[in-house]
C-alpha cells in the first residue's frame, strides 16, 4: 500500500529545465561570437533570415562562449541548448 511521505524536494539550477538561449544576429556576418552563459558546451543549430538550417564551424571557446564559422555572411538565428 502506498503512504504519503511528504513534498517533494524541488531544486532551483539551471540542469532542472531546458537551458536554451537564442542568438539574434542581425547584421550579416561570417563569424558569430556568442556569449550563452549556460554553462555547457550546447548543441546549436543555426538558421538564416528566410529560416534555412545553415552548417558552419563551432569552436567552444568556454562553457558559456562559442564562435560559429561561416562560409558567407548572413544575418539569422542561432538556437543553443
Amino acid at each position: 500500500m502506498a503512504r504519503y511521505i511528504g513534498n517533494p524536494v524541488v531544486t532551483n539550477n539551471v540542469f532542472t529545465g531546458d537551458a536554451n538561449h537564442v542568438h539574434t544576429q542581425g547584421t550579416p556576418a561570417a563569424q558569430w561570437v556568442v556569449d550563452h552563459n549556460l554553462g555547457k558546451k550546447c548543441a546549436v543549430t543555426v538558421v538564416d533570415s528566410a529560416n534555412e538550417v545553415v552548417i558552419g564551424q563551432i569552436t567552444y571557446n568556454s562553457d558559456n562562449r562559442a564562435t560559429l564559422d561561416f562560409e558567407g555572411s548572413f544575418s539569422g538565428k542561432a538556437f543553443f541548448n
